[in-house]
């Protein structure tokens, strides 16, 4: 995942980690731990973020499957 790009797309759409959290139904904690690697973005939150952040499927691979 690349944790950089997630962030600069939250940026772009004006909206914090912790309000993202919330859009897609999991706790803050849970959201920055998914951020930093600790864990993995399930796939229905996957797709809650890209509806939420109106990404391409280009910028969803770019994001959640880089190496």
């Amino acid at each position: 995942m690349d944790t950089r790009e997630l962030a600069a797309e939250l940026a772009r759409h004006g909206m914090s980690a912790s309000e993202a959290a919330e859009h897609i139904g999991i706790g803050k904690k849970a959201f920055y731990s998914k951020m930093k690697g600790k864990s993995q973005f399930k796939l229905c939150e996957i797709r809650a973020l890209r509806d939420l952040l109106s990404l391409t499927a280009e910028r969803v691979t770019e994001i959640f499957f880089a190496n």
